[in-house]
């Protein structure tokens, strides 16, 4: 009703004239002689989509003609199409169009002759009689005016007697049909979108409320793992005593009753030497397994540390192992203690590091590669010498040790406490990788085997690596539940593997060996809250806070660093201390800049709150009245492996608040969902939880706590789960060695690795001759590049103070040059993962203080608002950072002019001071003594380079040029761009195609093989060769047919250099890495949007130079005019000097070979992302490739609109909206990484509605609105496409959240090959590859007689639904896929 009522307003405000057309067919070709005219309103139509019926009951049809047809009997058919509406005068006549022609002649009929028409009521107005046409005489066009059909139809059908040679007429179509569609197909895509979006955020945004801890499912696995008991202390080894330190010996059982597993750990303790060095859960790990897994001997390899007095032990032989072509002694001792037996390794390189700092501050550099590898290669030998029955590797640090002893294979299971740092070194061209294979001691071929991935090498990948060749992929294990599937996901080293595994870490203290069925007695609530009050009064007396028992208290224990989330609760402190009686507890050591921020800050609001704030930030061992006191614990984790400072404060009482991440939430309180790892959405979530929790009332918090005390992690559980790990790690190993083929075994063995260890006469271990693949590094003496000189030794023998020296004068240099490296090409395009949620940068470490002090001058304003947005601790140093790059940016890659830089500390240059505290550098200090300093990018780079790195309006040039080809570039989707606007040229689409998929391997080639700066600017000469041809074929003296063969040739030769467009999507910005998902929101908007524009503008000169000469055998007439030539000539002539640009100003990043990764294509396809990515491609180009042309047809060619304003309509949608949109939706985005995604795929199939409005006649006509109906039917049309496009950009986020940057591109370029190929099998079997079909029907000749006929068809409900699942599924693999998500 509400509909009829809208249609009535609207035809009543409207005026409109009705037009009517009448087909004539000639008689021969019909099987009819004549056709008898009765004297009906027939209604002239100068554009339809439009089939045409013969006798013989086939259907042809045509881009702008469709008729559809209904037999009643075997004489009379019928045939009905709609009227848009114009208004004409003086006319009284009606005679086929050009494209009536046009379409006889894709018929392919024998003699020209054959195309004669009926010219209806030509000489005779209301005659029985027509006459009969030559093509010829067809080919203009002209028009009969009579009436509109009545108020509530659309169209008239017409009524074809071959006995009687006579037509009639009837009215066809429902006006409220059409207005409801078009309501329909405006709103329902924005209603879809709007609700996904909502959904998906209510379902992943919500703050859990864990009331009962563990699940039933986890508790039955619990008890079903707790029944068995591993204690097998009755079979524990005999010892003897040593005469020579009173050292207990282990004598073993026999090798097939009892296991060994060899592990080493650079965090470890000793008990009976009361030597402990612990500073993280690996420690805890380590521990916990010397003291559980006493069914098996184990040897633990350890190193010794520079501040620790070990005891005497049993002296073994030394290690020579070799690093830089030197050999280096690293000395051995033995301890034994029960099962263990201790391989504590001693060097000075090893005694570098501390019992507080054991692990070496970088993992990039030259002295940390030394320690690697002197560390890796002295397990190796330990391996070799003990042959154990499995190695354990925990993390990267010891990854590399199974590769020394290569062909020998030893079973490994690979622990991920913390995938998040995998030990990485550049390897940037073959000097980095010979000197890094030097520093490893391991050849080039094991390298790119075992370890390179990608222009790495790392570590990580090296034991994924290994566990995929020699154990089928399996072993890899996460220290929880969900932390092995999210280290899956989030690495790209673990995609060549099917899957990783969990081993959920347990709580080390909780050692009952038995699940009891009985509920644990419980305190009562007055007696446990009165021993909660004694407790709490002993952590606020030792902070120094005010007693309180009223008060909340709330304590973090932890690492001070992003991971560890300490910056949130710095910056949310204000605001629970004024909403709430709390009181804060804060203690741990600071890690990062983050973490050195949040310090500052809590210093300031101790002072602004005394009594009810304590912050320590450094290593503290903390009494257990802190944890037994602690009402809620602090957990806002941005991500976290296991999180047994969640178990630790749980089982003593105290409530969690954190984030629901990795191992977190298994334990009663309140968790939040971490969808976005942005700092806003963190905050949001992490403040919702802690209301939420400080409002909860005191009956729940005591039951919260009783459910806590009785949650269980026991040991027995782990050993359970272990056993089993170890034994299918074995058994998997061999299963996988007897698979191999022989001649691969025999490969294998033809070039081993360097031996690490053989006896000597002496006795001694030393390192056999290495393997000829091993290169020698270069003397220093010898010129070298720059790679080369990072990593200069001196021949001779190496001494442990010759081996300290190089590594002191060499680090400074190689971390300089890592540090401004660029981006590795498989660093994520998107935010990375790999920061946590931040956008810092990790080269900044605020080396003046300039930042600091900025920040604290800053911090007297503080309030609980501002806290959360301009003194965010996060944000404040994202701005910072911003403008360190900018300085970094004009130092090292521009410099034209001297500046001053503020917060970048350059070589040779005095640290900057700061007056009276000051946060910003005096202008004094700027005159006298620091002056404006000129860049280095001089002595680095070209001219040529540092122009390319000048920005405009934001963007680097090289940027902007690379943009370019982007815009350029045409998909698959769209190549009936370039193979013509009618489908009689088929010919042509197979060849565009078919050069399409070749030169789409060219450029795959290039990339992979080659630096990057070839395919990058290579493509550019060949989009100036198109524009030359074309250029060329506008010249009035060349032939008429040559011209047709060059532009021909042109439309060829683009297809060639389109096809790199991937390539300049992917590559593009690499020098922006620290920039957030909004801002590449906003590049990708705006591309699309000038890409748009682009093929806009391709379509509207195509369809005005679209034409037919007199013998029907040229498409597309070329342009006969030198205007044409001299707009493309300059164009071509910029195009081939961008190749120029390209090549000798692209950044380094581009001038480095592509490293290879192992087993790429197998990862690949591992990713569900990927498979539906492709899926949508095949689905899209199989229903709607061929049918491209007709929207865009439907858009240009119209008698009814202006093309001066049709071109403004389009400005409005594809510029201003585009504006718009691109604002909005890249503000959200910094704040809703997901957004665009979602809200893109909730427009479900966006793109089968727009093809169906501008291809199934709806939009021709639109009664409702008369003469502004054929604008209307084509806003309609731009804003449905707007909505796709949107989609789109949404489809390739999804691949930049998900993949890496190599990942992506090959993706892309793997899409493009299906997609054509997919449209060449479209247009011979697609039941849209002559015209859109049943599979977007003409609703327009519906009736309500008709029922459900125009949609019940198999081809039109699977392409709809398909469409919409798609996108569904789509949508399900990024959340699971998502990298940004913890």
């Amino acid at each position: 009703m509400f509909i009829s009522k809208c249609t009535y307003v609207l035809q009543r405000l409207f005026f409109f004239i009705g037009l009517s057309l009448a087909e004539q067919r000639t008689a021969s070709q019909y099987g009819i002689d004549e056709i008898t005219l009765s004297a009906g309103t027939v209604e002239p139509l100068p554009e339809l989509h439009h089939s045409l019926i013969g006798s013989n009951n086939s259907i042809f049809e045509i881009n702008s003609l469709d008729y559809s047809a209904n037999y009643t009997t075997d004489d009379l058919w019928s045939s009905e199409f709609s009227a848009p509406l114009t208004e004409y005068s003086n006319l009284n006549s009606s005679i086929v169009g050009e494209r009536f022609a046009d379409y006889f002649n894709s018929l392919n009929f024998e003699g020209k002759a054959a195309l004669a028409a009926l010219n209806a009521l030509k000489h005779s107005y209301g005659s029985s009689h027509v006459r009969r046409f030559t093509p010829y005489e067809l080919f203009g066009q002209s028009q009969w005016i009579e009436e509109a059909t009545e108020i509530n139809h659309v169209g008239w059908s017409i009524m074809f007697d071959n006995l009687g040679r006579y037509f009639t007429l009837e009215l066809r179509g429902l006006r409220e049909l059409t207005f409801s569609f078009f309501i329909l197909f405006a709103l329902l895509p924005i209603a879809t979108g709007a609700l996904t979006v909502y959904i998906f955020k209510r379902r992943y945004y919500a703050v859990t409320f864990n009331e009962k801890g563990r699940s039933k499912e986890s508790i039955r696995q619990l008890q079903e793992n707790s029944v068995v008991d591993f204690d097998d202390s009755s079979k524990s080894s005999a010892t003897l005593a040593l005469p020579d330190n009173d050292e207990p010996l282990v004598v073993r059982d026999p090798p097939h009753e009892r296991l060994s597993i060899l592990f080493a750990t650079l965090e470890y303790n000793i008990p009976d030497w009361n030597i402990k060095i612990k500073i993280g859960g690996l420690g805890v790990m380590a521990q916990l397994m010397s003291n559980n897994l006493k069914r098996y001997d184990l040897i633990w390899v350890v190193p010794c540390v520079g501040d620790i007095v070990y005891p005497v032990a049993e002296t073994a032989p030394s290690i020579i192992v070799k690093t830089v072509n030197q050999q280096y002694e690293v000395k051995v001792y033995y301890h034994y203690l029960e099962n263990i037996k201790y391989v504590i390794l001693d060097c000075p390189i090893l005694r570098k590091q501390t019992s507080r700092d054991p692990y070496p501050l970088r993992m990039d550099d030259f002295s940390s590669a030394i320690f690697y590898s002197i560390w890796n290669q002295s397990i190796a030998a330990v391996m070799m010498r003990e042959n154990p029955d499995i190695y354990h590797i925990n993390d990267y640090h010891c990854a590399l040790a199974p590769l020394y002893n290569l062909p020998k294979i030893v079973p490994c299971a690979v622990s991920l406490h913390n995938a998040e740092f995998q030990g990485l070194w550049p390897l940037q061209s073959e000097n980095d990788l010979r000197d890094v294979c030097g520093l490893f001691n391991i050849p080039k071929s094991v390298c790119k085997s075992y370890v390179q991935f990608g222009n790495a090498f790392n570590l990580m990948h090296a034991a994924a690596s290994y566990v995929r060749k020699h154990q089928s992929g399996f072993g890899v294990v996460g220290v929880s539940d969900k932390y092995g599937h999210r280290s899956w996901v989030r690495y790209p080293v673990f995609w060549s593997l099917k899957k990783v595994g969990h081993l959920p870490n347990p709580d080390p203290t909780d050692v009952d060996p038995v699940i009891s069925s009985e509920p644990k007695q419980l305190p009562s609530f007055a007696e446990y809250n009165e021993k909660r009050k004694a407790e709490k009064r002993k952590a606020q007396e030792w902070a120094g806070l005010t007693v309180d028992d009223t008060a909340d208290l709330l304590v973090f224990v932890g690492r001070w660093s992003v991971q560890k989330g300490i910056d949130l609760i710095a910056d949310l402190a204000p605001t629970l201390l004024d909403k709430f009686n709390t009181q804060i507890i804060v203690v741990g050591p600071v890690i990062d800049l983050h973490g050195k921020f949040a310090a500052e800050k809590f210093a300031y609001i101790m002072e602004r709150y005394p009594g009810r704030v304590f912050s320590r930030p450094e290593f503290v061992h903390l009494p257990s009245f802190i944890f037994d006191g602690a009402d809620f614990a602090l957990i806002p984790s941005r991500d976290e492996p296991f999180g047994l400072v969640a178990v630790e404060f749980g089982r003593r009482g105290a409530i969690c608040i954190g984030a629901r991440v990795g191992g977190l939430g298994e334990m009663p309180g309140w968790w939040y969902a971490v969808e976005s790892s942005t700092t806003p959405h963190l905050l949001k979530q992490f403040e919702t939880a802690c209301c939420r929790a400080l409002n909860s009332p005191t009956t729940l918090r005591h039951n919260l706590r009783m459910a806590a005390i009785q949650q269980r992690f026991p040991v027995t559980e782990w050993v359970a789960l272990y056993d089993k790990l170890i034994k299918k790690c074995i058994k998997t190993h061999k299963k996988a060695v007897k698979s191999v083929p022989v001649n691969e075994k025999s490969n294998s063995n033809s070039t081993p690795l360097p031996s690490i260890e053989v006896n000597d006469t002496n006795g001694t271990m030393v390192a056999n001759k290495q393997s000829p693949e091993v290169e020698e590094v270069p003397d220093a003496s010898e010129p070298t590049n720059s790679a080369g000189e990072r990593n200069r030794v001196v021949h001779g023998e190496l001494s442990p103070e010759k081996l300290d020296e190089i590594m002191e004068t060499d680090n400074d240099s190689v971390a300089s040059s890592v540090g401004s490296r660029p981006l590795s090409e498989l660093t994520y395009i998107s935010q990375s993962s790999m920061n946590l949620g931040s956008k810092l940068d990790v080269r900044f470490i605020d080396a003046n203080g300039v930042a600091i002090s900025e920040f604290s001058s800053a911090l007297s304003d503080l309030t609980a608002e501002n806290s959360k947005t301009k003194l965010c601790i996060d944000n404040f140093l994202v701005k910072v950072l911003q403008k360190w790059y900018n300085e970094e940016h004009h130092y090292y890659r521009t410099g034209f002019r001297p500046r001053f830089y503020k917060y970048l500390k350059t070589k040779g240059k005095k640290p900057r001071e700061v007056d009276d505290g000051s946060s910003v550098l005096s202008e004094r200090s700027f005159r006298e003594g620091f002056g404006p300093v000129r860049g280095v990018a001089g002595h680095q780079l070209s001219t040529c380079q540092r122009v390319m790195y000048v920005k405009v309006v934001g963007w680097p040039l090289y940027a902007i040029f690379l943009a370019l080809g982007q815009i350029l570039s045409i998909s698959s989707f769209h190549l009936s761009l370039l193979s013509g606007f009618e489908r009689n040229h088929i010919a042509s689409l197979y060849v565009v195609n078919g050069i399409f998929i070749l030169s789409t391997f060219f450029w795959w080639g290039l990339y992979r093989n080659f630096a990057s700066i070839h395919c990058l600017s290579l493509p550019f000469t060949v989009y100036g060769l198109a524009f030359s041809m074309t250029g060329i074929s506008s010249m009035p003296f060349i032939p008429f047919t040559t011209r047709g063969w060059l532009s021909y040739g042109a439309t060829w030769i683009y297809a060639i250099a389109a096809s790199s467009g991937p390539l300049y999507f992917t590559l593009n910005f690499e020098d922006e890495h620290t920039k957030g998902l909004g801002s590449w929101v906003t590049r990708a908007c705006i591309l699309h949007g000038l890409q748009q524009l682009w093929t806009a503008l391709l379509w509207l000169w195509g369809t005005l130079s679209s034409h037919l000469d007199w013998n029907y055998s040229i498409l597309i007439k070329p342009m006969n005019n030198i205007l044409v030539a001299a707009a493309v000539f300059p164009i071509a002539f910029v195009l081939m000097l961008t190749t120029i640009m390209l090549y000798k100003g692209l950044p380094p990043f581009y001038r480095q070979t592509p490293g290879s990764i192992p087993a790429f294509s197998k990862a690949l396809f591992h990713r569900r992302v990927v498979i539906c990515f492709l899926l949508m491609v095949i689905n899209q180009n199989f229903w709607m490739s061929s049918l491209i042309s007709h929207g865009w047809r439907f858009f240009w060619n119209s008698e009814l609109t202006v093309l001066w304003k049709v071109i403004v309509m389009m400005i409005c949608f594809l510029v201003f909206l585009w504006v718009g949109l691109l604002a909005l939706l890249g503000k959200l985005s910094n704040t809703h990484t997901w957004l665009i995604p979602v809200l893109g795929l909730g427009f479900g199939g966006i793109k089968w509605l727009h093809v169906f409005w501008g291809t199934s006649n709806i939009g021709f006509f639109l009664p409702w609105a008369g003469i502004s109906g054929a604008y209307l039917g084509r806003a309609l049309w731009l804003w449905l496409g707007v909505l796709d496009s949107i989609q789109g950009i949404g489809c390739g986020l999804i691949l930049l959240q998900t993949l890496s940057r190599r990942h992506v591109t090959n993706t892309l370029l793997i899409a493009q090959v299906i997609g054509a190929s997919v449209t060449l099998l479209a247009s011979a079997i697609s039941p849209t590859k002559t015209g859109p079909g049943n599979v977007f029907p003409d609703i327009t000749a519906y009736t309500t007689v008709d029922g459900v006929k125009p949609i019940a068809n198999a081809a039109f409900w699977i392409c709809l639904c398909v469409n919409v699942i798609l996108c569904g599924v789509y949508l399900k693999c990024f959340h699971k896929e998502n990298i940004n998500r913890p």
